[in-house]
Formats: C-alpha cells, sequence, structure tokens
C-alpha cells in the first residue's frame, strides 16, 4: 500500500533546516535516534546509562532548530508567517498519535491495573489531551497520594506538553518581530528574543531547581531556553556553514561524546535540571551547529548509518509508547521496575508497535493531501481528536472507582484528620458489633487510645472510631500523613530523574509534633503504633556526613531498634501503655493468588516486624503487638490483591479490594479491618499489668 506524500514546501514533509542549509540533514536525523535511545535506555535501566534523561534535551534543542527552520523558510518564500499553516502542520504530526496511545493507555491501564490507577491515569489523560501535562504534574507534586503512588503511564507527555505551548508562543514571536523589523533587521531582532530566552530561562532552572526541584523539571519556562538555543543556531544556519571542515569535524564528535559522557556520569541524584542541564544543551547545540558546515568526517558519517534514520522516523511514536508499555507492565507484577532484559523485551514490542503505528497512524496523517490542501482541515481535525480524548478519559474516570476519603488531597507531612461525625455515624450504622458504645463497659468513661504513625495508620483510624466505642475505647490520632514514626529521612527513591522522598527530610519533626500534641491533648492510656515507612531504607548524619542505611543490613537494624526502643520509652514515661501493629507489605499484583516468591518488599516489611516483635519482647508488662498481617494478609506474604475473606459490598457485584492502593484503606476497609482489630487491642489492654 503506498502513502500519498505532499512535498510542497509547507506540507510537514520538510527536514527543518534553515533557509541556505541543505534541504535534510542526516545528522540531525540521527541525532533524533540518540535521543530515543537515552530515553529507552534510561527507563529500561539498563546500565550503565543513569543519566539518559538527557535525552529529552537533544529533543528539545532539535525541536527548536527544526520549528525555527520551518517559519523562517515559510517567511523567505512567502514574506510572512501564517499560524493557520504552522498550527495546522502541529495538529497533523502530532495529535493522531498522542490521542492514539492516550486511549489506549487509559482502557488498557482500567482493566490491567484497577479503577484506582485507571481513574488516575484517565485524569493524567485528559490533561495530556490538552498539552498540558506538564503544568498537572507541577501542581500534583505535594500531594502525598500522587507522590507515593508508582509513576503515571501517561508521564512521558510532560514533554509534549513543554513543546506544545512553546510553539503556541512562538509563531506569535515570529509576527511580532516581522511587525518589528519593518524599520530594522528581522535577524536581529529575533537574535534579541532568543538571547533574552536564553539567558532568563537558564538562569530560572539554577535558581527554581535549587528550591524546588520536582517542579523545576516540568516547567516550560525553565525548559524554554533549550528550545530557544535551537532557535537561535537555525537564525545562524548561514553562517555557520563557514565554520572549517576540520573545526566542524571535531565540534560534532566533541558534541556527541558529550552527550554520551553526560548519560553515563549524571545520576538521578544529580540537582538537575539546574545548571547541570546545560552540559547536554549545549552539546546537541554544537552537534547541529557543527553540521551546518557538513563535514566529510563529523559525526554525521555514523548517524546516517542504519539503524540511526530507522530509529529516527519512528522516534515519535516510540517515545510515546516505550514508557507506558513499561509502567504498566512493572505495576502489574507489583513492582517498581523490571529486570533489565524483561524491559529489552518490552521495548522490542514497543518498537514494533511504534513502526505499525508510524506506517499505519503517524505518517498518512502527517502527509495528508487531504488536510494539507483544505485551509482548516488540520485544525479541525485536531479539535475533534482532542474532543474524543477529553471524551473516553472523562467516561473512564466516571467509572466506579474507591473512594480513600480525605487523604486524596492531602499533602505530605500534613497531621492525619479525624474524619467528619457524619462519616463516622454512618460506619458505625454499618457495624455489626453488638454492644452499645460511650462506655467501658463498668460505668466509668471509655479509655482515651492515640494512634500515631503514618497514612495506613490513617485509612484505619475512621474504622476504629466507629467500633472503638462498642469496646469502651475512643481513638484519637497523632499520625502524620507520608511520615513514619522514627524512619526520619528515607533514602532517596527515584523516578524519571526526581527523588518522590524528598519531602521526609522533615517528616522526624513532623512525626514529633504531631506525637506530642495528641498525647498532651487526649492524655491517653495506650497508644497503637501503626507505621510502615520503617521497612524503608534511611539517611543519617554521620561526622563524615550523611549515610544511607540499607534496609535489612546490621547498621540498618541497629539504629532502626534503638530508634523503637528510644520512642517506645518516650510514650511509656506519659503512663500510657503501647500496642505496636505488624504490618503487612503490599500486595503483588492484581491477582487473586499470590506469587509464591517473597519480593524485596515482604522481605523489608519482615525485618521491621521482626524488630517491633523484639521491642515489645524487651518491655513484656506495657508493650505488646497485634499482627495486623494475619488478617490483612491471611495468605502469605506474599500478599494477594483481593481479599477473599473481605466483601464491601456483596451485592454489587463490584470487585472489592481492601487496600486499592496496595497500601491504604478504603472505608469499607477500614471498617472491616477495625472490627478485628478493635477486640484484640482491647484485649490486649486488658492483660497489661
Amino acid at each position: 500500500m503506498s502513502v500519498a506524500v505532499d512535498r510542497s514546501p509547507l506540507a510537514g514533509d520538510e527536514a527543518g533546516t534553515p533557509p541556505g542549509d541543505r534541504r535534510f540533514r542526516p545528522d540531525v536525523q540521527g541525532l533524533r535516534a540518540i535521543a530515543i535511545l537515552l530515553a529507552l535506555v534510561y527507563h529500561a535501566g539498563i546500565p550503565p546509562f543513569t543519566g539518559g534523561y538527557v535525552g529529552i534535551e537533544v529533543f528539545f534543542v532539535i525541536s527548536g532548530f527544526v520549528i525555527t527552520g520551518l517559519l523562517l523558510r515559510e517567511r523567505e518564500s512567502t514574506g510572512h508567517t501564517s499560524l493557520r499553516n504552522f498550527y495546522g502542520r502541529r495538529a497533523r504530526r502530532i495529535i493522531p498519535m498522542a490521542t492514539l496511545v492516550i486511549i489506549v493507555t487509559v482502557v488498557v491501564t482500567y482493566h490491567s491495573l484497577g479503577t484506582l490507577v485507571g481513574h488516575a491515569t484517565a485524569t493524567d489523560g485528559k490533561w495530556a489531551a490538552l498539552f498540558l501535562a506538564n503544568v498537572h504534574y507541577q501542581a500534583t507534586d505535594t500531594n502525598y497520594l500522587v507522590s507515593q503512588a508508582p509513576p503515571s503511564p501517561l508521564l512521558n507527555y510532560w514533554s509534549l506538553g513543554v513543546e506544545a505551548q512553546f510553539y503556541i508562543v512562538y509563531p506569535a514571536v515570529f509576527l511580532l518581530m516581522g511587525w518589528w523589523a519593518r524599520r530594522g533587521s528581522f535577524r536581529v531582532r529575533l537574535t534579541i528574543f532568543l538571547l533574552a530566552v536564553i539567558i532568563t530561562s537558564y538562569a530560572y532552572s539554577i535558581a527554581f531547581t535549587a528550591s524546588n526541584a520536582q517542579s523545576a523539571y516540568f516547567s516550560l519556562f525553565v525548559r524554554s531556553w533549550e528550545l530557544a538555543l535551537g532557535g537561535l543556531i537555525a537564525v545562524y544556519g548561514q553562517q555557520l556553514k563557514r565554520i572549517p571542515q576540520a573545526w566542524a569535524a571535531v565540534a560534532s564528535w566533541v558534541g556527541l561524546a558529550v552527550i554520551l559522557v553526560a548519560s553515563v556520569t549524571l545520576t538521578p541524584a544529580s540537582e538537575y535540571p539546574g545548571a547541570l542541564v546545560a552540559i547536554p544543551t549545549l552539546a546537541a547545540g554544537l552537534v547541529i551547529a557543527a553540521g551546518a558546515a557538513a563535514p566529510a568526517w563529523g559525526v554525521e558519517r555514523l548517524l546516517r548509518r542504519e539503524p540511526f534514520p530507522f530509529l529516527a522516523l519512528i522516534s515519535f511514536s516510540l517515545y510515546l509508547w516505550h514508557w507506558p508499555i513499561l509502567e504498566i507492565a512493572a505495576q502489574s507484577r507489583g513492582t517498581g521496575t523490571l529486570p533489565a532484559w524483561d524491559n529489552v523485551l518490552l521495548l522490542l514490542v514497543a518498537t514494533l508497535l511504534a513502526t505499525l503505528t508510524y506506517r499505519f497512524v503517524e505518517n498518512p496523517a502527517r502527509h495528508s493531501r487531504f488536510l494539507s490542501r483544505r485551509r482548516w482541515a488540520s485544525l479541525i481535525m485536531g479539535v475533534c481528536l482532542v474532543v474524543a480524548t477529553l471524551a473516553v478519559t472523562t467516561y473512564e474516570e466516571r467509572r466506579p472507582t474507591i473512594d480513600l476519603g480525605d487523604l486524596a488531597s492531602a499533602t505530605s507531612g500534613s497531621i492525619c484528620h479525624s474524619s467528619p461525625p457524619s462519616v463516622i455515624s454512618g460506619l458505625r450504622a454499618a457495624s455489626s458489633s453488638g454492644r452499645p458504645g460511650g462506655t467501658n463497659g463498668s460505668g466509668g468513661q471509655d479509655q482515651v487510645v492515640v494512634v500515631v504513625g503514618d497514612s495506613t495508620a490513617c485509612t484505619l483510624l475512621p474504622g476504629l472510631q466507629a467500633v472503638g466505642p462498642s469496646y469502651g475505647m475512643q481513638f484519637q490520632t497523632g499520625a502524620v500523613i507520608g511520615c513514619g514514626i522514627v524512619s526520619g529521612t528515607l533514602a532517596p527513591f527515584y523516578v524519571n530523574g526526581l527523588s518522590i522522598t524528598a519531602y521526609t527530610d522533615k517528616c522526624q519533626g513532623e512525626a514529633n509534633r504531631a506525637e506530642s500534641e495528641a498525647i498532651e491533648r487526649y492524655r491517653p492510656s495506650l497508644i497503637v503504633w501503626g507505621s510502615t515507612d520503617e521497612s524503608s531504607s534511611i539517611v543519617v548524619d554521620t561526622p563524615q556526613g550523611s549515610k544511607v542505611l540499607v534496609v535489612g543490613t546490621p547498621e540498618w537494624k541497629k539504629v532502626m531498634l534503638q530508634r523503637m526502643e528510644t520512642r517506645v520509652e518516650k510514650f511509656r514515661a506519659t503512663g500510657a501503655n503501647v500496642i505496636l501493629l505488624l504490618e503487612p507489605p503490599p500486595p503483588h499484583n492484581s491477582d487473586r493468588t499470590p506469587p509464591r516468591q517473597l519480593n524485596p518488599s515482604d522481605v523489608s516489611y519482615e525485618q521491621m516486624n521482626a524488630l517491633l516483635g523484639e521491642v515489645a519482647a524487651r518491655n513484656p508488662h506495657h508493650v505488646s503487638v497485634v499482627d495486623l498481617e494475619s488478617r490483612v494478609c491471611p495468605s502469605g506474604p506474599p500478599c494477594a490483591y483481593i481479599v477473599d475473606e473481605f466483601h464491601s459490598n456483596p451485592s454489587s457485584g463490584v470487585q472489592q479490594i481492601l487496600r486499592p492502593d496496595g497500601f491504604h484503606y478504603f472505608l469499607p476497609g477500614s471498617l472491616w479491618v477495625a472490627k478485628w482489630l478493635v477486640p484484640r487491642i482491647a484485649e490486649t489492654a486488658k492483660g497489661f499489668s
């Protein structure tokens, strides 16, 4: 089957080179392949490319060069800049593939990862469809559930958002420069604008990264200078052709070498983008600038050979497909990342899919005669596809899902608040616990119990407060969202180059304050310890600086045990007895039958629970444990995603999931656990001497 291709200058088939440059630049095309390869090996966890995320900088510089080249050629051939033509070309180039991948990802996520993840992905899909994914991820970087959840299968759309937002503004700048340049040089004025963007955006990158690296990573204002640098190179394409051949060849190889060195020396722990982003960005610019002279022995000699041209052709489709495939596969197995060889096989699947969709979707839409020859057809098509995506994602969002209550909007490090009385009353009415609440059975006041811990304890609290009065107990909160009791600062855990545990550097102070305030306010006779963060690797201060103690190591056990004992002694000093909950690890996957082998998370939870048991054994008269794991994870560990004994609403036919996100209990689950847990807490409390 042949594809009709319109090769007129503005059909969308152009190479995007500036006037006076070659119509096609094999080196620029090959550089696209380098960029996508770096993204692939980094996301797949293939060593030694710990800084493979620099590939996105290469993409941005190429994009700025190509878009500026297109606009300059149009201005030279027609004397003006047509916004309709520009946006039409962008619509044909981007929207069909972007729409296809969003819809497929949202639907597959719902069916393979469950309604909770599906709902979140549908929300991400709406922002991605509007090319505002980067703004969305910036806005949610402090949300606790978002920071704890695995990365979105549509996270890679943030870069499309940055480019699309730049594309919206940039052609208007050409119009303004054209009007301003009626009495002067268009190139000089455009140069002034681009230099201003480069200087201010790079300075902002340094400042913003120092204060909030998570938000800075997704910011258009941080990334604009990379696109502007590519544009500046295009503006001076004629002058760059005069570079001596030998110098151009050396410069092109140096640029490529710097990109590759950065990809293996930078790490997810690097302060990025910040000032370091200049390294791969300037290196990519050096390759493109040197290639204008077409040196015979430059990098083009390598990059024009297969498989680079082929990978460059499918790079856009491959970029869109590879991340959802890797992420959905990893999450479906209940892990953050799969082994490298598994990921290699998944990348081969993504390459096959990208090849097919490039052949039958991306390229036909991009070169469609029907669309390119009708004034508004491309823009109308783009709007229709965006509306279709919004319709699908809205439909998926409205499917029945799980309500995690106030936790869904909580920020990391915030205090866990009790649910409204109406919620507790509703749960109490749904409970079948026999004895009316309000007394301890002997005519006295209810025993006051303070629950300390992290967000898992917080989601248990509504059920405890509903069931507690039936056993003469009033449960109050001293928990903090996202912070363990004695875990302190967690070891950095990186996703897409960003640490999602960075907020924990303030956790110890927040936990201490919340616990002290709750104890002083409620004067409890019993404290219930429920925390999972103590199963993590931690950061400790030493005379030589900060040091990571890996979970399970002798040094970690020694420090964690000492912290636990010290905190229990502090609780005991208030006159309260202490119950330590042995926590269940997260389930592996969505299957009813769990796998047979333990994963690292299972092992780390066992090690944490063993330390809690040791603390209780050393204080047998005032400290005890209750094995929550036996209730929540009766078949393991490993734990199954679906607990057969739990039925949130047997008559509804909706899948019942105790911990929808693997960690937290939704309201019916909290009640179900509490109806088992409260009697055991009450019985244990009676045994204290």
